[in-house]
């Protein structure tokens, strides 16, 4: 049987928007189902965002002081990974992604702990952005090198790593909160497990980060002799 052109192109466009009854009539399908998932992701992003942007702005703003105290407290912090071991370095990093993963995986089992999440990612940023104005304070332009090479690949990738879990953890709360409803679905084993396995896939590419991280520090650290 011949099929047009315009017959194939109804056919892909019933298949991406919606199903066909039994009878053959279009039933398309909320387009609000696609781009939930992107708001969370976009959400997520703009409090990760928001963080760093308030966390250097906390620091350009800071008495003197102040910065004098946090720019001993830093300058250790720089000086111990140009001296530390490779595995400390790592472990280092994996810890401190490590954790904000545990907090985002138990707020997906918290029917209520939705806005722990993005309250989790805006935390990260500010801490992010904390840290990369303080270099700048002390070092000046010294200190972009150094951050560009050293620090922003983890930020970045430990960024889109908690961004997606969040995502991930939100949805799940989300769902949770929905089964408590009268006449809400019912959360079902094999959705947990799907959970529980993205979440050590999250693990295992934190991990991931932390190597790529001590691989950076220990073999470029050593160009930067502040």
């Amino acid at each position: 049987m011949y099929i047009s052109v315009t017959s194939w192109r109804n056919l892909l466009r019933t298949r991406a928007v919606g199903n066909s009854s039994e009878h053959g009539e279009f039933i398309p399908r909320p387009s609000f189902m696609f781009a939930k998932g992107k708001l969370f992701f976009y959400l997520l992003e703009g409090m990760f965002l928001a963080g760093v942007f308030v966390g250097t702005m906390l620091i350009s703003h800071a008495e003197e002081e102040t910065l004098q105290m946090l720019q001993t407290v830093l300058g250790g912090y720089v000086g111990q990974r140009q001296i530390q071991s490779f595995s400390s370095i790592a472990l280092s990093t994996f810890v401190s992604l490590f954790s904000s993963l545990l907090v985002l995986f138990f707020c997906g089992l918290c029917t209520i702990a939705q806005p722990i999440v993005f309250l989790a990612l805006l935390f990260k940023g500010l801490g992010y952005g904390f840290s990369l104005g303080m270099l700048y304070a002390q070092y000046g332009n010294a200190a972009v090198p150094y951050a560009f090479i050293l620090l922003m690949p983890t930020i970045y990738f430990g960024a889109l790593l908690l961004i997606a879990a969040g995502k991930v953890s939100v949805r799940m709360s989300i769902h949770l909160f929905r089964s408590t409803l009268p006449n809400g679905e019912k959360t079902e084993l094999n959705r947990m497990k799907r959970y529980c396995i993205k979440f050590i896939l999250f693990a295992a590419i934190c991990g991931m980060i932390a190597l790529v991280d001590a691989l950076l520090c220990y073999k470029l650290g050593g160009l930067f002799l502040f």
